[in-house]
């Protein structure tokens, strides 16, 4: 059955980690689709040292951490929620070492996240603060490992919005709107991941009966 990452980039248990699991709640609302939830809280994630070795080498990161419990979840997952809160009009520093450290995907496992479904949420506690900053940047992520992007269901825009003023998990309780934006982007993503998945399965079977090569290398894959 399809799956659902959900990410969670906040290293509290808060607003953010709140919102992921609702949006998950809301994908398995659709028959067929099961979730699984993995959060930087906790964990030892170190940053990029850009060292490079994973372009010489055409491999995962080095770095023995906790980024390598994510890696095959991320692989097989067939569409993603990712969630982070407002730092400095961006994501988490941990989401972007998580970013960072995914980078080696495209070298390694070439196509395994084509036309897979991505969707992004973001909590801040202004009202203003910077959360379309930070759903942008996690649709760049989604958009350079060419994830199909969904910003849920009519009204969520670019994906699912919450004004905790601070509070934790209980302020993205209290903004009943923002929480809307977050259900409908579970359900969104949920729907689109239903259709890309059963599309994929008929479209790599008559690609291969065509003859089709939908690889899609480019020429810095192919160095």
């Amino acid at each position: 059955m399809p799956k659902i990452l959900g990410i969670c980039g906040s290293p509290r248990k808060g607003a953010t980690e709140y919102a992921v699991r609702e949006a998950l709640k809301s994908a398995e609302e659709i028959p067929g689709i099961t979730t699984e939830f993995w959060s930087v809280r906790g964990k030892k994630i170190s940053y990029c040292y850009q060292c490079d070795r994973c372009i010489k080498d055409k491999t995962m990161c080095f770095i023995q951490d906790d980024i390598k419990g994510l890696e095959e979840l991320f692989l097989e997952a067939d569409g993603f929620i990712i969630g982070s809160p407002v730092y400095d009009m961006n994501v988490s520093a941990q989401l972007a070492a998580v970013f960072n450290r995914l980078r080696p995907v495209y070298l390694v496992h070439p196509g395994v996240l084509k036309n897979k479904v991505g969707g992004a949420l973001t909590t801040g506690g202004t009202r203003h603060g910077g959360q379309e900053m930070v759903l942008q940047a996690i649709v760049n992520f989604y958009l350079m490992h060419e994830i199909l992007v969904t910003g849920g269901l009519g009204g969520c825009y670019n994906g699912g919005t919450i004004w905790s003023k601070d509070k934790k998990a209980q302020g993205a309780m209290e903004d009943t709107v923002g929480l809307d934006t977050v259900k409908r982007l579970g359900r969104g993503v949920a729907e689109a991941v239903m259709v890309s998945s059963f599309g994929r399965e008929k479209w790599l079977q008559m690609a291969a009966d065509l003859n089709i090569d939908i690889e899609g290398k480019s020429p810095l894959r192919d160095h």
